[in-house]
């Protein structure tokens, strides 16, 4: 395949993951890893045919800025250092402190860490606490996201703050 099926491909991919996901059809947690792992490859195959990182991917020597994250009850903000793969996340602290510990994630993938910033796992459970309110095939979601490609993902971790 060339670089432009390849991108049609993934195209396609990420229109039906959105379309079955705000259907609020589950996925088990296995295919949801069977979808990480084909994003991984697709986007690898596409840099690798191109020389080009895939568009919407971090992409060049940056210092990590912490940006808020969409609305979540969980993650405050976070930012990507895509030269060292690492991920920084705050999450929201004690209420009303929004400010709470900011946590360090090495070896994380440029194409996981563009998932999570999506929030592109739909909320597995129904829940609320003094940031919001979540429920069962809520997406995005980036607490979800947090918690299965992140915290799953086994990645070493140490809170820095």
């Amino acid at each position: 395949m060339n670089v432009q099926e390849l991108q049609f491909l993934l195209q396609e991919l990420l229109q039906a993951i959105e379309q079955v996901v705000l259907s609020g059809e589950e996925l088990s947690d296995e295919f949801q890893g069977m979808l990480a792992q084909t994003l991984e490859l697709l986007y690898g195959q596409i840099e690798e045919l191109s020389g080009n990182p895939v568009e919407g991917l971090p992409a060049g020597r940056q210092t990590p800025e912490l940006e808020s994250s969409m609305p979540s009850s969980n993650v405050e903000g976070f930012a990507y250092d895509d030269e060292n793969e690492r991920l920084l996340v705050r999450f929201l602290g004690k209420y009303p402190d929004k400010d709470g510990p900011i946590y360090s994630y090495d070896g994380v993938p440029p194409n996981i860490f563009d998932i999570f910033r999506r929030g592109a796992i739909p909320a597995k459970t129904n829940g609320k606490n003094k940031w919001g309110q979540w429920w069962r095939g809520k997406y995005p979601s980036m607490g979800a996201a947090m918690y299965h490609l992140i915290r799953a993902g086994g990645y070493p971790y140490q809170r820095i703050s």
